[in-house]
């Protein structure tokens, strides 16, 4: 029997990384998106962290436990590997159901450390409890992106930007008029997932976007020796002399608009960090982007063959760059062998009805 032949659509993490399991797999995969550059959406501006705190319920915290341990082996199939960075996450709340979070995490296998790290650059809460968590790790989710890409295409994929995709039936058809026929289509397209979905008759699945502020600094040597989730504020190394930070309670005062972020929201972003971590006070801001970022309505991914329309499959996480490795891996398994996943079937597109109603 013949390999099968697979459209990715979208060229960002969550599709570099389908595109690269299947194609080592031995697929004939064909990887679309309509930028003109790989990883040019959420996977270039996001927070980009592997990690599972926080993540809601057990499922979805498992699936993430193994999304972080997919990266941790890609990184040792492919050593040395400059993207991942196992720098561990420390942690710490304002909120008094902090410990009770810890047992369950302990609980639930995940390795957790009461002890932080040594960093004089921090201020750590005066009491209460700080949790390290060290399997945790921020990736350059660009340059892992293209890596695998080019690792897929050194299985024989194809890669074509501006491509712009007008039908999914049988494969795709392109606004240029060409069309690649395909057994398969996958829909690793992130926010643009219901556009591309109603194109193969699916049914729509998105929640509302969801707004967050990401500031990219930089400064003077490397005040961070990891991933930091403090209650007002997160904040991870960027590489020698840049930070990155987000912060919840920022993100909720976010207005609707669209554009550039407001300076009073960057302004606050910053002080909030420079609470956390002094040196951060006279940082100097290299991007401050605002991320209309879209999941699912239960905001829990989408992933695996949508049944109600044969050859079409999902590959949609808001935890993308966490997850994608792992999604390539299961989805290589469904399309070339017909074998499941257990803790990613859980996910799967169906549990959002079947084809789209007219």
């Amino acid at each position: 029997m013949a390999p099968p032949k697979v459209v990715v659509i979208g060229a960002g993490v969550i599709g570099a990384s389908v595109a690269y399991h299947l194609a080592r797999r031995g697929a004939r995969v064909h990887c679309v998106d309509r930028a003109d550059r790989p990883a040019s959406g959420t996977t270039e501006v996001g927070f980009a962290t592997a990690t599972a705190y926080r993540r809601f319920p057990k499922s979805y915290f498992e699936l993430n436990q193994a999304g972080i341990a997919e990266h941790a082996a890609l990184a040792g199939e492919f050593a040395p590997a400059p993207w991942w960075h196992r720098t561990g996450t420390v942690a710490w709340t304002d909120d008094e159901s902090f410990t009770g979070y810890l047992a369950q995490l302990e609980e639930w296998g995940c390795p957790v450390d009461r002890h932080a790290p040594e960093a004089p650059s921090v201020v750590f809460p005066a009491s209460g409890p700080v949790a390290f968590l060290p399997a945790e790790g921020w990736i350059d989710a660009v340059a892992f992106t293209r890596h695998l890409l080019d690792q897929a295409i050194s299985y024989g994929a194809t890669l074509e930007l501006n491509a712009e995709v007008t039908s999914v039936s049988g494969g795709v058809g392109l606004a240029d008029g060409r069309r690649i026929e395909a057994d398969a289509v996958v829909n690793a397209t992130g926010s643009a997932a219901d556009e591309i979905g109603a194109l193969a008759g699916a049914r729509p699945f998105l929640g509302e976007p969801r707004r967050s502020l990401i500031a990219h600094l930089l400064v003077d040597g490397d005040p961070l020796p990891c991933i930091l989730r403090a209650p007002e504020v997160s904040i991870r190394p960027d590489g020698p002399g840049r930070v990155v930070l987000r912060s919840d309670r920022v993100d909720r005062g976010l207005p609707a608009r669209s554009g550039e972020p407001d300076p009073e929201f960057v302004k606050d972003l910053l002080d909030r960090a420079a609470k956390v971590v002094p040196l951060l006070g006279t940082a100097t801001v290299r991007t401050a982007s605002v991320v209309d970022a879209r999941c699912a309505r239960d905001e829990l991914p989408s992933v695996g063959p949508l049944s109600a329309v044969p050859g079409y499959y999902e590959a949609v996480a808001s935890a993308g760059v966490t997850l994608g490795p792992l999604f390539g891996r299961a989805l290589a398994g469904r399309i070339v062998d017909g074998v499941g996943d257990e803790l990613v079937d859980v996910f799967t597109p169906d549990r959002f009805g079947g084809a789209a109603t007219s």
